[in-house]
């Protein structure tokens, strides 16, 4: 049934043996060579993806300092800015206290004045009807120097009095 001839193991032996050693100078050499380009086209791509992460890596840093480095900018300027208005309201409240503080010492002086005029006239009329009367009463022929002199005399006397 099953006979075994040497002959064709031979042969197929040193057929096949032949087809290695052909296969391997034609087809494994640059089948191997295309293998290994493909390997390190892998290994570049892998390499070139690693930098490409590690450079995102780095931007993303850079790109968190760089929103943290404005962000206390835009605190520090606020912080002025607070600060500036704070000092000019200061500046303005004390400016109107000034001119406030000014204008009610006008109005002081204003009303010592009207006050010290007010006074003035109210001493010549009071002089003046003092006179009057006085001539009315005595019937005498005075003359009217002598009449206001006695007149703001007696007025003098009796304004510090009434003044304390």
């Amino acid at each position: 049934m099953l006979s075994i001839n040497p002959g064709l193991i031979i042969w197929t032996l040193i057929i096949f043996v032949l087809l290695l050693v052909i296969l391997g100078k034609v087809a494994w050499k640059p089948l191997l060579a295309s293998l290994k380009t493909r390997e390190q086209a892998i290994a570049d791509s892998l390499s070139r993806a690693e930098q490409a992460r590690a450079d995102a890596e780095r931007l993303i840093a850079e790109n968190k300092a760089e929103r943290a480095k404005a962000e206390e900018e835009v605190q520090k300027a606020v912080r002025e800015g607070r600060v500036y208005a704070e000092q000019m309201r200061r500046d303005l409240v004390e400016k109107a206290k000034g001119e406030a503080e000014r204008m009610l010492s006008q109005a002081r002086a204003e009303i010592e004045r009207d006050t010290q005029h007010a006074l003035a006239r109210l001493r010549t009329e009071v002089s003046d009807l003092a006179i009057q009367a006085t001539s009315k009463l005595l019937d005498e022929n005075m003359n009217e120097e002598r009449h206001r002199k006695v007149v703001n005399k007696m007025i003098a006397d009796l304004m510090p009095a009434t003044e304390a």
